[in-house]
């Protein structure tokens, strides 16, 4: 058995570095120029610098190893591009295992990762990977636990076995859904800590911006069927708050960067990654029509989206009159 990593970004070549204690990794870039950069350096300067490549991880375009029956295909790419790779891996596939490691949504069609996975790959199961688990730190094997959400529990926990090192430990449940959605919508909390910091309002008001976006993020969450037991556990609480935490975090140090006075796209360009709260937002504001009361994540959709100019006091005022009446306090 080896790995299949497709997707060789930050996350995708951590998750390439702990798999390879226990097996083979085959981590596939886009790009020709970039599997050979990184088999040369046995480093990823572009997206993971100053973490060594083990010896086990072997960098290549994509479909540049063919599959074998047992191989693991774990993808870890941007949500936005999940249909266009899931179409693609399609004719290489034969019911292998697919753990998909990407957190976000698909905006078009209302599908979680899982969801336009299976939806064109139909023969393999299919596992989801969430939680806590910040890129570099996984690099630098910190410790961590994720959580293992699937349909088919004994796919899960073979990927349990394949995955376990001294690392991450791993939690297994049924509620795929449920964990990716947690995932998609925490994003759009942790833009809110980072504005806040980049405004300089304080960890006081820092709280209060975790606290009120908790119960929206239960409202939502509610209102889409998740169960309170995925709410709260480390795939939805957990993420949430080492996301909100962490200056690591993309969605934190976008919405930071926006805080600090420098416009959308020059803040996108400046974290040079995928920032996945900026996506979510697009669907949160539509739930204003469905009566949904998310007054938090409203306001922070309309700053992400620059419909609202001056905005310190409008996030502050939003904040300060939060009640039981808006956001299910």
């Amino acid at each position: 058995m080896k790995m299949i990593v497709f997707g060789a970004g930050n996350w995708g070549t951590s998750l390439a570095c702990q798999l390879a204690g226990n097996c083979d990794v085959c981590l596939w870039s886009r790009s020709r120029e970039h599997a050979e950069q990184m088999n040369r350096d046995r480093e990823n300067r572009k997206r993971l610098p100053g973490i060594r490549l083990p010896d086990r991880v072997r960098a290549g375009e994509k479909f540049s190893h063919a599959l074998d029956a047992d191989d693991i295909v774990v993808i870890a790419v941007p949500s936005k591009q999940m249909r266009t790779v899931a179409e693609e891996l399609a004719p290489h596939l034969n019911g292998q295992i697919i753990v998909s490691a990407s957190k976000g949504f698909e905006h078009s069609t209302f599908k979680t990762m899982s969801e336009v996975i299976h939806e064109l790959v139909p023969e393999s199961p299919l596992v989801v990977l969430s939680g806590p688990n910040l890129a570099r730190e996984i690099a630098e094997n910190k410790p961590a636990k994720t959580v293992l959400a699937s349909a088919d529990i004994a796919a899960a926990a073979k990927v349990a076995r394949a995955f376990k090192n001294s690392c991450i430990s791993f939690e297994i449940c049924s509620d795929m859904k449920g964990v990716e959605l947690c995932a998609a919508l925490k994003g759009i909390i942790a833009i809110g800590v980072g504005l806040c910091d980049g405004l300089d309002l304080g960890k006081n008001f820092t709280g209060l911006i975790m606290t009120c976006g908790l119960y929206e993020f239960k409202a939502i969450s509610g209102f889409l069927g998740i169960s309170e037991k995925t709410i709260y556990g480390i795939a939805g609480l957990g993420d949430l708050i080492a996301t909100c935490l962490s200056t690591n975090s993309r969605n934190y140090c976008f919405g930071r960067l926006l805080g600090e006075g420098v416009d959308r796209d020059e803040a996108l360009r400046q974290v040079g990654m995928v920032v996945e709260g900026v996506q979510m937002a697009k669907t949160i504001a539509e739930l204003e029509d469905l009566n949904i009361p998310v007054p938090l994540f409203n306001i922070i959709s309309k700053i992400i989206s620059g419909d609202i100019r001056n905005y310190r006091e409008k996030f502050i005022q939003c904040l300060s009159n939060y009640s039981s009446n808006q956001g299910g306090m």
